[in-house]
């Protein structure tokens, strides 16, 4: 057996990524830091009748004010 009978072929990588981790840990501490521990979401079950009611209520809960200025 030589080294080609060991070799494997890997399928769905293209390579070395290009994140860079320093920047998101920077970005995630930012977000952190803004929602002071809480969530962007309400926690619990949401019903809804079309996907873009659902859509509608998730872009007010993602941008409403109270995220960042109420209490705990």
């Amino acid at each position: 057996m030589g080294d080609d009978a060991l070799s494997m072929k890997v399928a769905g990588r293209k390579g070395r990524r290009n994140a860079d981790l320093n920047a998101i840990d920077l970005m995630q501490k930012m977000a952190n830091e803004l929602r002071k521990g809480r969530p962007f979401m309400p926690k619990g079950v949401w019903r809804f009748k079309t996907y873009e009611e659902a859509d509608q209520w998730k872009l007010r809960m993602l941008t409403r004010r109270g995220n960042l200025d109420s209490p705990r």
